[in-house]
């Protein structure tokens, strides 16, 4: 199979630019997404909200559905946006200050190629944070064809805190994002 990459005149987006979500809670919707992605909001009124956390001029919006005639009612779905962190680092200190504020993954899992926490906002859309395992493309591809891959693509869920309490004591960043590094205790 050829890559996008490989195909004549295949133009691929340089970047994600914005999502919108039609929400019956705007305020609530708004401030959840604030928190978790330390945004600002660029325009609010009572129909859509607009909000950025860097140089984009809005990285989501949020429309009211319950305005009759400005906008349909249908229910949108969303399984999940997913977002790459800088560094491992960076994904336990996220995952520390959305602690803090009372934000708590849905779930936490090791998938092989990434170590993902994702998240749910007040109208269940879901978010993921993610930090690559590998250092190259070229080793992420060769575990994804490997056996341990085959035999569950979707990955060994992970105890957050216990991930976190090991980064902090300085355990190596090789064994941390090993699937199995951090497990779930078992109920």
């Amino acid at each position: 199979m050829a890559s996008q990459a490989t195909i004549p005149h295949v133009r691929l987006p340089t970047k994600m630019a914005h999502c919108v979500f039609r929400t019956d809670d705007i305020p609530a919707v708004r401030d959840w997404w604030c928190t978790v992605l330390a945004a600002q909001v660029v325009h609010e009124n009572e129909f859509i909200c607009f909000i950025s956390y860097d140089d984009e001029h809005h990285r989501m919006a949020f429309i009211n559905r319950g305005q009759p005639g400005r906008y349909e009612s249908r229910k949108g779905t969303l399984e999940h946006i997913a977002y790459s962190m800088g560094s491992f680092s960076d994904l336990m200190d996220h995952y520390e200050r959305l602690r803090t504020a009372g934000i708590m993954p849905v779930r936490t899992i090791n998938h092989g190629p990434t170590t993902s926490m994702y998240y749910a906002d007040p109208d269940g859309n879901g978010v993921e944070f993610q930090v690559e395992n590998f250092a190259t493309m070229d080793e992420c591809i060769e575990f994804m064809n490997g056996p341990v891959f085959a035999e569950d693509p979707i990955g060994v869920l992970f105890d957050a805190d216990v991930l976190l309490e090991r980064f902090r004591r300085g355990d190596p960043l090789a064994e941390l994002v090993q699937q199995g590094s951090a497990p779930v205790a078992a109920n």
